[in-house]
């Protein structure tokens, strides 16, 4: 167990670069959350230490000023497990303009572990279900698939998500692979919350995500209803009503823990929330519930 532990951590170290960096981030310690910016409703320093959020890393996005209103150790770097895919699907869409209608038969070398196998050999779907299954619960092999369609390899794939990383200014955000199952895939709470709010602007993501139920029929005929890995499409009850949820990401590995990024709309105004390194499962969307109550709770 001791020598399993070991190679995590110099594997974490070899990417993060300090052996200190990650044994803090391990300390699920709850810092203080502060306002960075002014924005439509901030005007004095936000101070937050009742939160008690379980995640290393988080940070809160005005979207229409690009400020962030509320943060937690959010320039650290941290694994960002299937939130990668959101630049996937950016690549897919923006950069090789994918034809959503065409259709794609799965092969064996498509599969990819991790979740629920969706998608078997010789099934054939659109692109835009492929889209639909790497978004919704976060299908490693519909990403493969896609990427397969377009005619790379993933190396190649890669490759296109770094240089998009760097076109829109995401500085800490590099990728290994195109699902997420590589924990040398890194950004910050930051540069997550940018790639959120890229991603959503774009109307086919926009659409995806905000579903909590989705089905799909292969051209074999083949009927499979697919639910969403982001429990807060199904569950945000808690804000009466106040709130609404627009759309987001999860992500989990074993460096990574539980993050989740999420856009949500109050009184008109938008924000993009993200927590990295939440303990648990259930605590990714406690803490993001914490965070959103802080900001209904200031503006009203």
């Amino acid at each position: 167990m001791w020598s399993s532990i070991l190679i995590n951590i110099i594997s974490f170290c070899f990417f993060s670069g300090s052996l200190m960096s990650y044994l803090t981030g391990l300390n699920f310690s709850y810092g203080d959350i502060v306002k960075l910016e002014d924005s439509k409703y901030f005007a004095e320093v936000i101070k937050a230490e009742d939160l008690n959020i379980s995640a290393a890393s988080a940070v809160v996005m005005d979207v229409q000023s690009g400020s962030f209103v509320l943060e937690k150790n959010s320039d650290e770097v941290w694994p960002i497990a299937s939130i990668s895919k959101l630049m996937s699907v950016l690549v897919l869409l923006e950069d090789l303009q994918i034809n959503l209608d065409d259709t794609y038969v799965v092969k064996t070398s498509d599969h990819r572990d991790g979740g629920r196998d969706n998608l078997f050999k010789g099934d054939e779907v659109t692109n835009y279900d492929l889209l639909a299954l790497a978004l919704i619960p976060s299908d490693n092999t519909a990403v493969i698939a896609l990427i397969s369609s377009a005619g790379l390899s993933e190396d190649e794939f890669v490759v296109l998500m770094n240089n998009k990383a760097q076109e829109i200014g995401l500085k800490n955000t590099v990728f290994y692979d195109a699902t997420g199952l590589n924990p040398n895939n890194v950004s910050t709470a930051k540069e997550v919350a940018y790639l959120l709010k890229q991603a959503l602007s774009n109307k086919t993501i926009a659409e995806l995500t905000k579903n909590y139920i989705y089905k799909i029929t292969t051209v074999q005929g083949r009927v499979k209803n697919i639910k969403s890995t982001n429990e807060l499409l199904n569950y945000f009850n808690v804000f009466e009503d106040k709130v609404e949820v627009i759309g987001g990401k999860t992500g989990f590995n074993d460096l990574a823990g539980y993050c989740l990024g999420t856009e949500f709309l109050f009184n008109g105004q938008k924000y993009i929330s993200v927590v990295l390194n939440a303990s648990s499962l259930s605590n990714r969307f406690n803490d993001t519930a914490k965070l959103v109550n802080r900001i209904v709770g200031i503006s009203n």
